[in-house]
Order: structure tokens, then C-alpha cells, then sequence
């Protein structure tokens, strides 16, 4: 069933003469529905609702905020604190640019009510202190006075067409505080868990209820110029599948490719196997020399001959462990990254590609090389 949410008014004072304050409940809420509306409207009461208020200051005579005023209590920054007090209200609504004077001579004390301004504009807190001439000194000063939302820095606020004008903090917004709480509603009532109460605090350039209207309509306009909505992470493009063509010539070439490593492997054992056997002969004479020369070497430290280094070669490079070549772990590691993972292979891969490998340098390339050399060069003494 659907459920109208209802808002009404329960207090509206005048708690100063710029400060009214308005107490408001929203009725019929269903649960964190509360929470979600307060939040939006305390955020579009003190952030997006326009007034008037003076941007701009320049005195006679004066360049800049800290060159001191010749008769003047005050100085120009305390001067500009006091302007940026008044509360001006645009009773015509035109929501356009303006500017008012002041000239005073002294000894006279001046406040915001000696501002002339244009017709429609008016000081709510003509009190106001501006500042306190002490000898009979003439001041003249213009002020620029501009519609706009929120606060601006001075160093933000763009003066146009306003030359020789010193720029000063503004804050637009005519709601001086929002306050905001949930109160729990008996279970018994369907659909209507909980109310929302919302006190706001005006300036008096507008009254509590107008400022509530205002914030409903701005969050409606808000929401409503969100009309396209795009969602461009959900796009995506279906992947082309290859063509029967396209698999037998792949088929075809991983084909070829065993093919040739196994070639290979076959070519690389009857290497080893003639290697092998014309070890096993040389191993015959060297026995028959060893015979006749066994007294002669009984007090000789014993040495590995060249013959049976070969033979240890020969062994390693059967088995195609790296570790055969006598190449530090580290290195082996990098190797198996790249699938270099047996002698033979580390033999078929391009020389000069080493060095791309991750974690191989110069001098691990150079002992790799060094370590595959011996594989070609003959054993010696």
C-alpha cells in the first residue's frame, strides 16, 4: 500500500531579530527513510540555497587590506570582519549584482545603517558596528554586493567589473544551522516506523518553511538533470573464434616442432654413445700405462686425469642437469623460468638472448658461456 509521507510545521519563533527558527516533522516514514531524507536536506539547507552578501570592499586611498586609515579606529581587516557581519536582504528578488557607498565624517561612530543602497536592498541588522572615526576625518568606502550559495573564500570571489575592489570572504547561505533526529514510532502503525525532526535556523532573509521548500525543490532539479546514464564497464566485445584453417596450420606446426625435438634428442644420444665408447677404449690403454707405472706414483698426491673429467662431462650431459654444468643456483632458477630446464636446452637457446632473461647479468651470461665451452673443448691436465 502506498503511504504519502507527510511534513508539517510545529514551531516557528523569532529567537532574535536575525534569527528565526522553524521545527518541522516528517510523518509516515518507513524505516532508514528518515535518516536518508535528513541528510539530504540538511546538506541542500547550508550548501545550496542563495542569498545575498558583500564580496568586495575598496576605501579611498587605500591598495591593499593592511595600510592603516588615517582617523580610523579600526584598521581595514577589522573593518572588513564587521562587513562581512551584515545581513542583506533583496526584497525585489532580481538576484543581481549591486553596489552601496558610505560617507562618513567624523568624530562619529558608524554602523551598517549608513550604508546607502539601491532601491529594494536592505540591511536586516542596520546596527551592525563598522567602525569608529576619532577626529573629524572624511572616509569614503564602496562595497560590492553579489548573489551566490555556500561559502567563498576571498582568494575564490572573481569581483568582475569591480576595479581597486579588495576581495573578502562570503558566506551566502541564509541558514545558519540545520539540526536533525529520528524518533521511534510504536510497531502497531503499518508502514510507518519512524518520524523525522528537523529544526532550522535562519538569518531572517528567509523564513524557516521557505528555506524547507526551497532545499525540496533544489534536490528535485538536482536529481532531475541526471537524464542519461551510461554504464560503459558492461560493455564488451565477444572474442572471434579461430577458423578450421587457422587450427590445422597450428596443429600442423606443433607437429613439425616435436618432431624436430625429438630429432634432435636421438642425434644428441648416439653423440653420447660414440663418446662413450671411445672413452671406454682410451680408459683400456691408460689401465695397461697405470700397470707399468704403479711403483713410480705410490708417493704422488692422486689427480683427476683429463680422461675421467671427460667421462664426468659425458655423464652430466646424458642426465641434461643443469647442475652438471657447475652453474649456481641462482642462475639455474632464472633459467627454469624460461624453460630452460636441461642441458640441451640451455645448447639450442640463442647466445646473445641471454642476457634479456630476468635475473641474469653480464657475468652470469659470461659464465654460463664459459661453462658451455667446456662441453667442446678437450680435457687437458
Amino acid at each position: 500500500m502506498k503511504i504519502n509521507s507527510k511534513c508539517k510545521c510545529v514551531d516557528l519563533d523569532l529567537l532574535n531579530r536575525n534569527e528565526f527558527y522553524g521545527h518541522f516533522v516528517f510523518t509516515s516514514l518507513e524505516q532508514s527513510e528518515g535518516t536518508t531524507i535528513g541528510n539530504m536536506l540538511r546538506r541542500a539547507l547550508l550548501s545550496n540555497l542563495y542569498g545575498f552578501r558583500i564580496t568586495g570592499v575598496r576605501v579611498a586611498g587605500i591598495n591593499n587590506e593592511f595600510t592603516p586609515l588615517e582617523g580610523v579606529r579600526e584598521d581595514l581587516l577589522e573593518i572588513i570582519l564587521n562587513l562581512k557581519e551584515i545581513i542583506i536582504y533583496d526584497q525585489n528578488n532580481t538576484g543581481q549584482a549591486c553596489y552601496g557607498l558610505l560617507k562618513a565624517q567624523g568624530p562619529a561612530i558608524i554602523t551598517a545603517g549608513a550604508l546607502t543602497l539601491p532601491n529594494g536592498i536592505k540591511v536586516l541588522n542596520p546596527s551592525t558596528h563598522l567602525l569608529t572615526i576619532s577626529d573629524e576625518s572624511v572616509i569614503e568606502l564602496a562595497i560590492k554586493i553579489e548573489y551566490g550559495k555556500s561559502y567563498i573564500l576571498a582568494k575564490n570571489q572573481k569581483l568582475e567589473g569591480a576595479a581597486d575592489f579588495i576581495p573578502i570572504d562570503s558566506n551566502f547561505a541564509p541558514v545558519l544551522k540545520v539540526n536533525s533526529y529520528i524518533k521511534p514510532l510504536p510497531q502497531d502503525v503499518e508502514n510507518t516506523n519512524e518520524e523525522l525532526h528537523l529544526e532550522i535556523f535562519t538569518n531572517g532573509t528567509l523564513l524557516p518553511h521557505q528555506a524547507l521548500i526551497q532545499a525540496r525543490n533544489m534536490i528535485g532539479y538536482m536529481l532531475s538533470t541526471i537524464t542519461n546514464m551510461e554504464f560503459p564497464c558492461f560493455d564488451y566485445k565477444e572474442i572471434e573464434k579461430p577458423s578450421k584453417k587457422d587450427i590445422i596450420s597450428i596443429n600442423t606446426a606443433l607437429e613439425n616442432d616435436k618432431t624436430i625435438k625429438k630429432t634432435k634428442v636421438k642425434l644428441k644420444k648416439e653423440t653420447i654413445e660414440v663418446i662413450e665408447t671411445e672413452i671406454n677404449s682410451e680408459k683400456d690403454k691408460i689401465g695397461v700405462v697405470e700397470e707399468t707405472g704403479k711403483q713410480e706414483k705410490i708417493n704422488v698426491s692422486k689427480k683427476i686425469t683429463p680422461e675421467e673429467r671427460l667421462l664426468k662431462r659425458v655423464t652430466d650431459m646424458e642426465s641434461g642437469s643443469l647442475k652438471g654444468l657447475g652453474l649456481s643456483n641462482r642462475i639455474i632458477k632464472a633459467l627454469n623460468k624460461v624453460n630452460i630446464n636441461f642441458t640441451w636446452d640451455l645448447m639450442e637457446y640463442p647466445s646473445p638472448n641471454l642476457i634479456t632473461i630476468e635475473g641474469l647479468g653480464p657475468k652470469s651470461v659470461e659464465e654460463i658461456k664459459n661453462k658451455l665451452t667446456l662441453f667442446y673443448e678437450p680435457p687437458t691436465d
